[in-house]
């Protein structure tokens, strides 16, 4: 009975739209990663073929979009896909190595590993192992419609 008072309060704050529950984003100003990242590759394990895109939109205020596709077309013809999109989600923390995403306490995180910074070398972000490309505002993909 408790356990469900407790599930009933914590939907009534989220659906109450309270702005002061919300987790404070860390301040990144200045940092390099703020900006635009995308990366789009197609490998093959035997024939096997699998697909992946990365979108990272990292804003000055600390919120960021993560948008992540990857699309599988397995040798037996059967196709699946994984989607995750986290859309303006506050950084909670930040490293030099992981960067921690919360919307409200109590609701999940999200930890992105975080490798070679943009101003580390040849301009790349390194996000979950995979190297991104700094992008214009304006070639940001429509991650929303995306689809295999």
């Amino acid at each position: 009975m408790m356990t469900r008072l407790v599930l009933l309060l914590l939907v009534g704050i989220g659906m109450s739209g309270c702005d002061q529950w919300a987790v404070t984003p860390a301040d990144i100003s200045g940092q390099p990663i703020i900006g635009h990242w995308y990366m789009e590759e197609v490998t093959h394990e035997g024939e096997n073929r699998f697909k992946q895109r990365l979108y990272l939109h990292v804003r000055e205020d600390g919120r960021v979009v993560y948008a992540n596709l990857l699309c599988r077309t397995l040798a037996s013809g059967a196709t699946n896909h994984s989607e995750l999109i986290l859309d303006y989600m506050a950084i909670k923390r930040i490293s030099t190595n992981k960067m921690v995403l919360q919307q409200y306490p109590l609701t999940p995180k999200f930890e992105l590993r975080l490798g070679q910074w943009p101003d580390q070398g040849d301009g790349l972000f390194e996000v979950d192992n995979l190297k991104l490309h700094p992008i214009e505002e304006q070639q940001a993909p429509d991650y929303q419609n995306w689809s295999c």
